[in-house]
């Protein structure tokens, strides 16, 4: 390797180890082990319990690869709305909608196993399509800021799927407020279902506690449907007019106007798409196994919409990283639950060193931008 190359690796791997995000995380996890203090704990214990409660065994891994598949689909969908300039923070109420009419479908479309799961999985995304639509609609017919109304439309869908969970759908069978179960050959099942030969043959050739095993019984084919998804907005985004346009509109608004964009059709199409993948983030969280029924809440209850809001902001709207920092998160989650397990710690934890990630972040972010209009102000002064 050549001086030259030798160079170039150094500052690169220089500008990595002092990047701000990196400093930020950090920093959070520094603030974190104080707090550990404070309740206690000895933060050392309690982030290696952290580690390997997220990545250290197969297990472990499997769930934070399982929780980071719907945070990202759930984040994709913020992403490609806050790309383009378009607050979507109704992401909640379109994935909630989206469970339910695919939901629906899974239950009582007569019809072969795979193509009413293809039919429910459909429903879903064109369901939160239009819940989407219905917010570029206020917007652009009657002037009600996008921000606001997807915000108020999330209570409506909650509240709706609520109550025809409780008293229309109810399964007497169950002490929990259920729909009944769907049928096996229409869930997005695990790479491999558990308790079947091919399960027993596995865990026999490899251990049932090794990576592989634990991978294969309790993923879903969910995650390839999320990076069939990321590739798809990657190739949207650099590759077509639609990416050119949103990523021109979400940077200046009013030079995209002045090139001859409409304003209000990219909002549309923006909502649509967002809405629809948020539907589908919904209805992977009723049909991917080991779920088996629509519950009632259970989209709300998770917090994936805004967990994937924080995940959006870290990646800065961009798909790849939007995957990374969706892993991440997804870690830190597990890995507090894992945590308190261990130390008798409340998992909430996380949530704390989410937004303490998120603060900082945004804190180093800030102010070099802050100090370059400074500069720019005194300049023309001068």
């Amino acid at each position: 390797m050549s001086n030259d190359q030798l160079g170039k690796l150094g500052s690169g791997v220089k500008k990595a180890l002092t990047s701000s995000i990196l400093l930020s995380i950090l920093s959070a996890f520094a603030v974190g082990a104080v707090l550990l203090l404070l309740t206690g704990a000895n933060p050392i214990d309690g982030y290696r319990a952290m580690l390997e409660g997220a990545l250290g065994t197969g297990l472990g891994l499997a769930n934070t690869i399982a929780r980071a598949t719907t945070i990202i689909c759930f984040a994709l969908a913020i992403a490609v709305a806050f790309r383009a300039g378009v607050l979507n923070l109704g992401t909640e109420g379109q994935a909630v909608l989206g469970a339910l009419t695919g939901g629906l479908v899974a239950l009582y479309m007569p019809g072969p196993g795979f193509l009413v799961l293809l039919a429910s999985l459909a429903t879903a995304i064109i369901t939160g399509a239009a819940w989407g639509y219905l917010a570029a609609f206020l917007q652009n017919v009657l002037n009600v800021p996008i921000l606001i109304s997807t915000l108020l439309l999330n209570y409506p869908a909650r509240f709706y799927s609520s109550w025809l969970i409780r008293f229309k759908l109810d399964d007497p069978t169950t002490d929990l407020s259920a729909s009944a179960q769907i049928a096996p050959d229409r869930l997005l099942q695990t790479f491999v279902v558990r308790g079947s030969d091919q399960a027993k043959e596995l865990a026999a050739a490899y251990g049932g506690q090794s990576y592989l095993t634990a991978f294969l019984t309790n993923v879903n084919w969910g995650l390839v449907l999320v990076i069939a998804l990321l590739a798809g907005i990657i190739f949207l985004n650099s590759r077509t007019r639609y990416g050119f346009e949103s990523g021109l509109a979400g940077q200046n608004a009013e030079f995209t106007r002045y090139a001859g964009v409409q304003p209000s059709r990219l909002t549309t199409k923006t909502m649509l798409l967002s809405g629809g993948i948020a539907g589908l983030a919904g209805v992977m969280l009723v049909l991917g196994a080991p779920n088996t029924r629509m519950l009632e809440g259970h989209v709300v209850t998770t917090g994936y919409a805004w967990t994937a809001l924080l995940v959006t902001l870290l990646a800065a709207y961009r798909p790849l990283g939007t995957a990374i920092s969706g892993l991440f998160f997804a870690a830190i989650i597990v890995g507090a639950a894992a945590m308190g397990r261990e130390l008798g710690l409340s998992p909430q934890i996380s949530a704390i060193i989410q937004a303490l990630v998120i603060i900082l972040i945004a804190f180093k972010v800030a102010i070099p931008k802050r100090k370059r209009r400074s500069e720019k102000r005194t300049e023309v002064t001068a």
